[in-house]
C-alpha cells in the first residue's frame, strides 16, 4: 500500500518539471529566435507479482524522460536594420566569444557593429563568416566578420560599353575644304587644261564645313567659270552613298577630263583609282572608282558627323572626365555600312590643353542593321591623357555590341535601323573614391557595402551550421549553444545549400512559443498535479484506517 504513496510523489514531481517547463516557454514568449522545451515521461517499474505473465506487473510511478528543444520555425518580424537576421529553414549563425575563445550557436540573430566594426550579438561575441579581400574576393577561412572597409580606393576606367542605334538614313557629311591643299580642281574641256578652285570660284568658304549638295553646286560652279558659262555640267551628290557624279548635259560638244593629280580633293570627295577620269558627251563618270566621301574635322566636329554621346570616365586618381563619342557615317556597301567614331576630350581636360580625338574606331553593320564587326581602338595621343595629375596614356577599350558575337546576326547590341540615332545602354567601370553609406546582406548571406560613390563591393559573406541533431546540443543561455558529442559535429557552409536556410536581412525570427498551446499544457500539468495529490491523500487516509482496525 505504501507504494501509491511513492507513485503519487512522482507523479507529483513530473509534473512540477513540466509545469517549470512550461513556465520557461511562456516567460520567453517575446526573446527573439527563443526555441521552446517540452517534457517526455516515461512510466517506472517496480516489480512483477506472481507469475511471469505481463498482466501481473504492476509500476511504481512516472519519471521525466527528457526535455526536448522544438526547433520549428518561428515567426517573422521586420526591422529596419540591416544587421537584423533571421534564418528561414535550418541552420544556426556561428558566433565566437572573443575573450574565452569558445564557439557558440545561435538561431538569435539581432547584431550590430562594435567599435572596432566587428559585427556583434548583444553579448559582444563576434558572427563568423568569410571575409573579402580588398577586391571584393572571398577567402574561404572562417573568421570574425569585421566591416573594415570604410572607404573605396577610385578605379580608373578600363572598359565602356554603349549600345545605340545609329540612323541608317543619315547623310554622309565631313567635306570640309582648305585653301591651297584641297580646294583645286585641274581638268580638260575639249583637250584645253583648265583650272578653277572649289572656294574662290564655287563661293565654299575656306576651312568651313559644306553639305554634299553645297559641293556638288560649288564643283559645278566652277567648272563653268572656267568655260565662260557656254557649256554646262550636272554634277549630283547622293547623300547615302557619299558620291558625287559629275556629267556633260545633254548636247555639250566638249569632252571633261578631270585630273586629281594635284589636289587632295579627289579622296575628299570620293574619289580614287585614277589619276584623271574621262568623261564622255553626254554621259557620267562611272568609269571611276568611287567610293563615299567626306571625312572628320575636330573643327568642325557637329558638321562632319552624325550622331554624337558623351560618355563619363574617370581617371587614376577618381576624377571624371567627359569623353564625347561622334559617330559618322563613313561608306555603303552591298553587304552593310560602315561607321567612323571618333573619342574627342575637350581642351580643358585634356592634358595639351587643346581638344583633342584621342581614341577612334570604326563599326560595319550587315544589311539587316545588326553589327557585324568592330576594329580594335586606336589612340591618336597614345591613350587618353587627362589633365589633374592622373596617369596618363589611359587605355579605355570601347565596346558596342557587348552582349553579341562578332560577325553574327543577332540584334542585340549597337544597331542601324531606319530610326532616330539614340542611345539605349551606356556602363564603364570606373569609379571616384567613396565612404561606406550603409550594408545589404542577401539571402545567400552576401555581406555587401554601399557606398557614397553609387558602388558596391562585397565585404563577406555571412556562414550557417547545421547539425545531425540539433535537438542534442547543450544550452548555454542567453539563446546560446553549445555542441555535444550528441547533436554531432557542425556542418558549415552558405546559406541555401545542402538543406542550410536561407538569410532575410531587416527581419528577426521570433520565439515559436504558442501561448495558447501552453496554457492547454499547463492545465493539463495542474490536472494531473492535483490528480496525484489526491493519490496521496487518499492512501494516507487507508493507512489511519488500517491503523484503527486494532481499536
Amino acid at each position: 500500500m505504501q507504494s501509491s504513496l511513492y507513485t503519487g510523489i512522482s507523479g507529483l514531481n513530473a509534473n512540477m518539471s513540466n509545469l517549470s517547463v512550461i513556465g520557461n516557454n511562456i516567460s520567453n514568449v517575446n526573446t527573439v529566435g527563443f526555441k521552446g522545451s517540452r517534457v517526455t515521461f516515461g512510466d517506472v517499474l517496480s516489480q512483477t507479482l506472481t507469475g511471469g505473465s505481463g498482466t501481473n506487473q504492476v509500476g511504481l510511478g512516472v519519471s521525466m524522460g527528457s526535455i526536448q528543444k522544438v526547433f520549428n520555425q518561428g515567426a517573422f518580424e521586420t526591422t529596419g536594420n540591416a544587421l537584423d537576421l533571421a534564418i528561414n529553414g535550418n541552420g544556426f549563425y556561428m558566433v565566437a566569444d572573443p575573450t574565452l575563445n569558445a564557439n557558440y550557436y545561435t538561431r538569435a540573430g539581432q547584431f550590430s557593429t562594435d567599435k572596432d566594426g566587428y559585427v556583434i550579438n548583444p553579448e559582444g561575441m563576434r558572427l563568423q563568416g568569410y571575409m573579402a579581400n580588398a577586391s571584393g574576393t572571398l577567402q574561404n577561412t572562417v573568421q570574425d566578420l569585421q566591416l573594415s572597409t570604410r572607404t573605396i580606393t577610385p578605379s580608373a576606367t578600363s572598359n565602356a560599353a554603349l549600345n545605340a542605334n545609329l540612323d541608317s538614313n543619315a547623310p554622309v557629311t565631313g567635306f570640309v575644304f582648305t585653301a591651297g591643299t584641297n580646294d583645286q580642281i585641274t581638268f580638260d574641256v575639249g583637250g584645253v587644261p583648265q583650272t578653277a578652285s572649289l572656294i574662290t570660284d564655287g563661293g565654299l568658304v575656306s576651312g568651313g564645313a559644306a553639305t554634299g549638295a553645297d559641293v556638288a553646286a560649288a564643283i559645278k560652279s566652277a567648272l563653268q567659270a572656267q568655260n565662260g558659262n557656254t557649256d554646262t555640267y550636272a554634277v549630283a551628290f547622293d547623300d547615302q552613298t557619299g558620291v558625287f557624279t559629275i556629267s556633260n548635259e545633254t548636247g555639250n560638244a566638249s569632252t571633261v577630263t578631270m585630273d586629281w593629280g594635284a589636289s587632295t580633293a579627289a579622296a575628299l570627295l570620293g574619289y580614287s583609282g585614277a589619276g584623271s577620269t574621262a568623261i564622255a558627251v553626254g554621259s557620267d563618270d562611272s568609269a571611276a572608282t568611287k567610293v563615299a566621301g567626306g571625312a572628320f574635322d575636330l573643327n568642325a566636329a557637329g558638321d562632319t558627323s552624325n550622331f554624337s554621346t558623351p560618355v563619363t570616365v574617370y581617371d587614376s586618381l577618381g576624377n571624371d572626365h567627359v569623353v564625347t563619342l561622334h559617330f559618322r557615317k563613313d561608306s555603303l556597301g552591298a553587304t552593310g555600312n560602315t561607321w567612323e567614331w571618333f573619342g574627342v576630350v575637350d581642351a580643358s581636360e585634356s592634358t595639351t590643353g587643346a581638344t583633342e580625338v584621342q581614341a577612334q574606331g570604326t563599326v560595319t553593320f550587315n544589311t539587316s542593321g545588326a553589327l557585324y564587326s568592330e576594329s580594335a581602338v586606336t589612340y591618336p595621343t597614345g591613350g587618353f591623357n587627362f589633365t589633374g595629375g592622373a596617369l596618363q596614356n589611359q587605355m579605355i577599350a570601347f565596346d558596342f555590341g557587348s552582349s553579341i558575337t562578332q560577325g553574327s546576326t543577332g540584334t542585340d547590341g549597337t544597331t542601324q535601323y531606319g530610326t532616330t540615332s539614340g542611345v539605349s545602354m551606356l556602363t564603364q567601370d570606373g569609379y571616384s573614391s567613396g565612404t561606406l553609406q550603409r550594408v545589404s546582406i542577401d539571402q545567400d548571406g552576401m555581406l555587401r557595402g554601399i557606398f557614397s560613390n553609387g558602388n558596391d563591393l562585397t565585404l563577406g559573406q555571412v556562414l550557417l551550421a547545421d547539425f545531425a541533431s540539433p535537438t542534442g546540443l547543450a544550452s548555454s543561455g542567453m539563446n546560446l549553444y553549445k555542441e555535444t558529442y550528441d547533436s554531432g559535429q557542425p556542418l558549415i557552409g552558405e546559406p541555401g545549400s545542402a538543406g542550410r536556410g536561407l538569410v532575410q536581412s531587416s527581419t528577426l525570427e521570433l520565439s515559436n512559443v504558442d501561448i495558447a498551446r501552453e496554457f492547454v499544457n499547463m492545465i493539463t500539468a495542474q490536472r494531473g498535479f492535483q490528480a496525484n495529490s489526491k493519490i496521496i491523500t487518499t492512501t494516507d487516509e487507508l493507512l489511519a484506517e488500517l491503523v484503527n482496525l486494532k481499536r
